[in-house]
């Protein structure tokens, strides 16, 4: 039985006319989240989250959606294994030895992006993964997870004093810009509140924060009430949730809930391996 959940089902949403609309997929290990919008106006029509992957192979209470005819379909990859190149040594030709970095398999796809100005991004994408989108996206399509949270995060204006933190499943994402460019980017698993903070901990030190003055913005499946926020609120006084908007919610939703998903809007194809 599928332990998705819907946020948000408009009444008025009929995937038999998909005509004007895109499908923005966050896919994680074994579990996907998705949102169909409303091009024109930026509208969240239908926003659901944490459904098996088994529903990317054989659809069953997602068929009418996945199979519908959408303007664009895009999907981010959320990959713990990637390297950064600075576009001057990137080459295409190198490919095969950037890949050396990230323990590639034989049957793994090797994708890049442009992260920020300066650098591109190769990063691996699993072969489960793969077949299970393949049906819905196309490769070239399909962006790293730190590509689509700098290039939300970057809608904002971000500052050189604040780390930008996404917590998705059991994934945090840190971030941190200086002179409009990224200052620092990675994602670490983590199992419990204690482990969250400790990575947190460790970055802002590397980066020579002040833990009183550090600003700590965060987007995601969390709120300020919860164990993981508290815990840091612990040692981090700092602490809010991203207030920037790029679609349009439902009544009843925060920003920073879809943050990531509406990162995918503002990404464009840029090179599949």
């Amino acid at each position: 039985m599928s332990k998705g959940v819907y946020n948000y089902y408009d009444p008025e949403y009929n995937p038999g006319s998909a005509e004007g609309n895109v499908l923005l997929m966050s896919v994680n290990d074994d579990t996907f989240t998705f949102v169909i919008m409303q091009v024109i106006t930026k509208k969240i029509l239908v926003w659901g989250e944490n459904f098996p992957e088994s529903e990317l192979i054989h659809p069953a209470e997602l068929s009418d959606i996945l199979n519908a005819k959408y303007d664009d379909v895009k999907a981010v990859v959320l990959s713990n294994s990637f390297t950064v190149i600075p576009k001057d040594l990137y080459t295409h030709v190198d490919i095969p030895n950037y890949s050396k970095f990230l323990s590639a398999k034989a049957n793994d796809t090797i994708i890049t992006n442009d992260l920020d100005a300066s650098n591109y991004v190769v990063f691996k994408v699993g072969e489960d993964v793969v077949k299970n989108i393949s049906s819905f996206v196309d490769l070239k399509s399909v962006f790293f997870g730190g590509k689509v949270l700098i290039a939300a995060v970057n809608e904002g204006k971000p500052d050189e004093w604040s780390l930008y933190l996404h917590i998705e499943a059991n994934k945090l994402h840190i971030l941190a810009f200086k002179d409009s460019l990224v200052r620092f980017y990675n994602v670490y698993n983590f199992t419990n509140a204690d482990e969250l903070m400790y990575y947190v901990v460790l970055v802002a030190n590397e980066l020579e924060l002040n833990l009183d003055d550090a600003v700590l913005i965060v987007s995601g499946n969390v709120s300020m009430g919860d164990a993981k926020i508290s815990r840091l609120n612990e040692l981090l006084r700092n602490i809010t949730m991203n207030p920037l908007q790029i679609l349009e919610l439902p009544g009843g939703f925060v920003p920073h809930q879809v943050l990531f998903l509406s990162g995918l809007m503002l990404c464009e194809s840029l090179v599949e391996n």
